[in-house]
């Protein structure tokens, strides 16, 4: 150590203080005009004690040991403008082992013992917050954060989605084309995967939950809102600048493959009428990874579809052990998955079809069914109110949202049609599940009272009304 540098140091006053530094990526973009976007390092020395941050340097080039040790020597001098704030901390504690070797020496010199953490969890809350300040948005989650998710699962997927962008399999399948997926292969559930990128707009792997699903979404126009929220799940193959700041850092940590510069893959759950997109759970990374590896096999060596020949085909196909030896069922045309009708279906498929996804046994089923009765009853009476078409689609669609809603949050064992007496109810479910925006939230209100002065002009009283009048 410089033998002037040493004497000033020296005469710094030390306290008990222990610091915290850490060399981290910076949790934003650079983006330059005439270059790429990179991410800096930024180096960060906290006062652990008191949470305040004492330095912040950002360095396009990850910084040498000697060019850290200069920072920490400046930060116990102070600035010129902050001289009161010299000060020399009795340790200093770093979470990179070599850092530590290369530090420890002439920190001792002064006097400061330099020690090794596994963790620092006030850089890392730190970090979180200059992320937050920056992008102006909550940080988005990495996908290590979500429950049950192992570092083999996630680097499975990756490697998965490696694959699939190297095999390109939207050069033998239409982006319409639906192919029935069942994981595991003898699972009574099946879902319904479309190949992205024959378009030339976006590639990837989306999953729906049934044909149902995406005769609706193949319906639309894009000024019309599917009649029901639909959910699905998409692992989008992407530029570096849509990935979460924690993915990007587990990528160089447990070096996880990228097929190129735009096969970033990036994991979702969306559902119709809402803005932004969930994290998907456990499992449904799970199925991600799984049909990402199946199909592009599937399509070439079972359906030919890479020959131009395309027919009828199924398969069995085996999966890595992370997914414990178990194997995976591709089918091609797809077909719904089974189900025993009964003699109402048969009576009234329409309404079956609308309230296909309000039950999940017998019971609920005979609940749904009469509810979904009930408010088709109610739709064929506002054909007589001469309101717009339009206005009556949205009465439509929130009739549905209502019906689903019930049936999912209602806990009614039998249907009256006093259960949508009182209020509009499940306005935070309805937020959550379908749409958080004010407009769509008053059209729901308005539907459910259009639906209560129906319902009070057949003669049913609203069974709370004494309540209210407390």
């Amino acid at each position: 150590m410089n033998p002037k540098l040493f004497d000033k140091l020296l005469k710094i006053h030390q306290s008990n203080t222990i610091w915290q530094c850490a060399v981290r990526r910076a949790p934003f973009w650079i983006t330059p005009k005439k270059e790429p976007a990179y991410r800096p390092f930024i180096l960060l020395v906290l006062d652990q004690n008191s949470d305040l941050i004492l330095k912040t340097e950002i360095m396009r080039e990850h910084p040498a040991p000697q060019a850290v040790l200069e920072q920490l020597f400046k930060t116990m001098q102070g600035t010129p403008l902050n001289l009161f704030k010299k000060q020399r901390p009795a340790r200093i504690s770093l979470d990179d082992a070599a850092l530590v070797q290369a530090c420890a020496p002439q920190l001792a010199e002064v006097g400061i013992r330099c020690e090794l953490r596994a963790s620092l969890p006030q850089i890392n809350n730190a970090l979180f917050e200059l992320e937050a300040q920056a992008n102006k948005r909550e940080p988005i989650p990495g996908l290590l954060s979500i429950q049950g998710v192992s570092v083999l699962l996630v680097a499975d997927l990756y490697a998965a989605s490696a694959g699939f962008y190297r095999q390109a399999p939207w050069r033998w399948i239409e982006n319409f084309v639906p192919i029935e997926v069942r994981y595991p292969a003898d699972s009574e559930r099946a879902r319904y995967a479309l190949v992205l990128g024959s378009g030339g707009e976006f590639y990837g792997l989306s999953l729906y939950e049934s044909l149902a699903d995406l005769d609706v979404v193949f319906a639309r126009t894009p000024e019309q809102p599917t009649s029901r929220p639909i959910a699905w799940i998409s692992l989008i193959l992407d530029e570096v600048l849509v990935m979460s700041f924690e993915d990007l850092d587990a990528i160089e940590r447990y070096g996880w493959p990228v097929a190129g510069d735009k096969a970033y893959p990036l994991a979702m759950k969306a559902t119709s009428g809402t803005e932004g997109g969930e994290i998907p759970t456990a499992s449904e990374l799970a199925w991600l990874a799984a049909a990402l590896r199946a199909i592009p096999v599937f399509l070439s060596q079972y359906l030919q579809a890479d020959r131009g020949l395309p027919k009828s085909a199924q398969a069995n196909l085996h999966l890595p052990n992370v997914h414990g030896g178990q194997q995976i069922s591709l089918r091609y045309p797809a077909t719904a998955a089974p189900s025993v009708k009964s003699i109402a279906e048969a009576e009234d498929p329409e309404v079956e079809a609308y309230i296909a996804d309000w039950h999940w046994d017998e019971k609920s089923h005979e609940f749904a069914r009469q509810m979904g009765k009930f408010l088709f009853q109610f739709l064929d009476s506002l054909d007589d109110s001469h309101l717009s078409e339009q206005t009556i689609r949205k009465h439509e669609s929130n009739c549905w949202c209502i019906g689903w809603l019930e049936s999912s949050y209602g806990y009614h064992d039998t249907f009256s049609p006093t259960i949508f007496l009182s209020s509009p109810n499940f306005d935070i479910e309805f937020k959550r599940k379908v749409s958080d925006s004010k407009y769509a939230l008053n059209s729901y209100a308005a539907t459910w009272r259009k639906l209560e002065k129906y319902i009070c002009s057949l003669g049913y009283e609203d069974p709370y009304a004494s309540r209210k009048k407390r």
